[in-house]
């Protein structure tokens, strides 16, 4: 082990502390609540339970691989200032390999949840056409195959980080580099395809070619909104102070304010070439959204993932202010929770905004995974990246 790791090991180790330890007993208890109001849940309505737990699906694990992403988006920068904070979306990333378990009710569930290509309508000669590519075994397979690719992203690239904390050379970190360009491409066609999918497919007979960009953009904003609380936890905990400076968390709002700008401007440029276009095959998706109750959500989601971000987050000051960082970040991670019941819960009841108890349920038991396998890496790996050798730019 290298001089930098001895002289960091007492900081970067958080294994024996009570913040870890708070982690894991949250996650374990909500997990625990979670699935047990997703089995009653389940029991009551098995067709609304399906369609909470995709949203819970595609909300924790599109803040995993995308935080992962984030990981290797620093790779194929090369850069400097985010190895202080890069460990934390590669702890967060853990939950990655658990989605091939947790893709299975979606796979159990397919009839309920795609039923409109599933059972098709006899004479529909829309979903006669796509029908060669929205059939149940290439559509399971091209879901396992998805995640497959993630999980091996996963383990490449965090793995090769992981590796390089036991190196003097730094021959992981070079791995990354090579590759991290290639498995760039795997994950922007995969999460795109996964958007298409598990959420387009909903409803077949919408489409929008800037819908995976909308998914991906969303997952991002989510991912680093967690990154960012999770660093300001950290900080008021006392650890890793040497690290997680104000410079670096002006760093991490300015990136948050910024790719929310981008999401915003994703969903208006969808927004406007749909109301331009005015096919009735298109205005359909904005159609149930905007009636029925389901207007009042719309405008919820331009007010909390847009305007109040916007203007919280607009200024430098706010940027290295924790409490309003902790403020953005927190509203952000929220609106994109409303963003995936926004795009998913209209094709379970177009007529009644559906929200209940039952929508919670498998929210708390991914979400309590996810919160109790970060705790358990930040329990066994390093919080920095101890022997990277962009290290000392990131003070």
């Amino acid at each position: 082990m290298s001089s930098n790791s001895v002289m960091s090991s007492n900081n970067v180790n958080l294994a024996e502390t009570a913040f870890v330890r708070r982690l894991r007993t949250t996650g374990l208890i909500t997990a625990v609540a979670g699935i047990a109001l997703s089995a009653v849940a389940a029991l009551t309505d098995m067709q609304r339970f399906l369609f909470d737990y995709l949203i819970a699906f595609v909300f924790w694990g599109g803040i995993a691989i995308t935080a992962v992403f984030f990981s290797m988006l620093q790779f194929l920068t090369r850069a400097g200032w985010s190895t202080a904070v890069r460990r934390i979306p590669e702890l967060l990333g853990g939950f990655t390999p658990l989605l091939i378990i947790l893709l299975l009710p979606i796979v159990f569930g397919v009839g309920e949840l795609y039923h409109h290509w599933v059972h098709p309508e006899p004479g529909d000669v829309v979903l006669a056409g796509k029908q060669p590519w929205l059939n149940v075994p290439f559509f399971i397979i091209r879901l396992f195959l998805y995640v497959a690719i993630w999980i091996g992203m996963y383990f490449f690239i965090v793995g090769n980080s992981f590796r390089q904390d036991r190196r003097n050379d730094i021959a992981p970190t070079r791995m990354n580099w090579i590759f991290s360009a290639p498995i760039t491409i795997f994950y922007g066609v995969t999460i795109t395809f996964a958007a298409f999918d598990l959420l387009m497919s909903l409803y077949p007979h919408w489409f929008s070619t800037i819908f995976g960009v909308y998914y991906f953009s969303g997952s991002l904003v989510g991912a680093l909104a967690v990154i960012t609380i999770v660093a300001i936890l950290l900080r008021r905990a006392g650890l890793l102070t040497d690290w997680l400076t104000p410079e670096r968390f002006h760093d991490l709002g300015k990136l948050l304010f910024a790719f929310n700008v981008f999401w915003a401007y994703i969903a208006f440029s969808q927004y406007l070439l749909i109301w331009y276009a005015d096919l009735p095959e298109e205005i359909v998706f904005f159609t149930y959204r905007f009636k029925h109750g389901w207007e009042v959500v719309s405008w919820l989601l331009l007010v909390i993932h847009f305007i109040i971000p916007f203007v919280l987050l607009l200024s430098q000051d706010s940027k290295r202010n924790l409490n309003v960082l902790m403020s953005g970040a927190v509203i952000l991670l929220v609106a994109h929770l409303i963003d995936m019941y926004w795009l998913v819960m209209p094709n379970y009841n177009h007529d009644v905004v559906t929200i209940g108890w039952m929508e919670f349920a498998p929210l708390l038991a991914l979400g309590g995974i996810f919160i109790f396998t970060a705790g358990w890496q930040f329990g066994r790996r390093n919080a920095v990246p101890v022997n990277d050798p962009f290290l000392p730019e990131a003070r």
